[in-house]
């Protein structure tokens, strides 16, 4: 199952990036004090239960879905750890964000919501259907609200970091010939554009995380036993 793990890795991992974009934008960051229970704090501030088991649930059900019966208990126990981690990381960043004076318009924030397909039947933004959508999920307008501009306000500092990484043509020509060591003549020309892309978009995503680490190693971070419980 390991090897299985490895073997589809980099697409995995984009589907559950994918998936916790896709968590936040629906079910939200709740504001601190959120939820029945605390599951985490960071740097002061409460990661809920109700939180974290909505983003597990999500990342649960694609795993089983990818695994199907060699899906297993110790899997999924990982994976509530790795909600978690998310979820603090992704606290971290907006508490960052924050403390560079990162801003999130009321103009950006409506527009945003405004694009989004599920409030808009026919192509138009309804302002009952997004009423109702909330209503639904048990969610109020201000906390869905305040969770997509933490969203937004996370996306900006995301970029600022991407857009200061950037490869060279000895970069792209070292990575390939590593890659594809029996690649033949003129091949590494024919796919230069495409492997450049693909080796930026891994370089901004490992700065992005490396700079979160460099944030988790200042921060004050508890979790609580209530955390792990299933």
């Amino acid at each position: 199952m390991l090897e299985q793990m490895r073997k589809h890795m980099n697409w995995i991992m984009w589907l559950i990036l994918v998936l916790i974009i896709v968590t936040f934008l629906f079910f939200g960051i709740y504001p601190s004090g959120g939820g029945r229970g605390v599951a985490a704090t960071v740097n002061g501030e409460t990661i809920s239960t109700t939180e974290l088991n909505r983003v597990y649930r999500n990342l649960y059900e694609t795993y089983r879905q990818i695994f199907k019966d060699q899906f297993s208990d110790a899997l999924a126990k990982n994976l509530r750890s790795q909600a978690l981690r998310e979820l603090v990381q992704g606290r971290l960043l907006v508490q960052e964000a924050g403390r560079m004076g990162l801003r999130v318009s009321d103009e950006e924030l409506r527009d945003t919501i405004m694009r989004i397909p599920s409030f808009s039947p026919g192509g138009r933004f309804d302002q009952a259907t997004y009423e109702r959508y909330l209503d639904y999920i048990n969610l109020k307008p201000s906390s869905f609200e305040e969770s997509q501009r933490e969203s937004l306000l996370r996306q900006k500092l995301e970029r600022i970091i991407e857009e200061g990484v950037d490869v060279t043509d000895a970069e792209v020509k070292e990575a390939y010939a590593k890659r594809n060591p029996k690649a033949q003549a003129g091949e590494f020309d024919k796919n230069r554009d495409s492997f450049r892309k693909t080796l930026l978009t891994e370089k901004r995503r490992n700065a992005v995380e490396a700079f979160v680490r460099g944030l988790e190693k200042k921060a004050k971070i508890k979790t609580t036993e209530e955390a792990m419980a299933s």
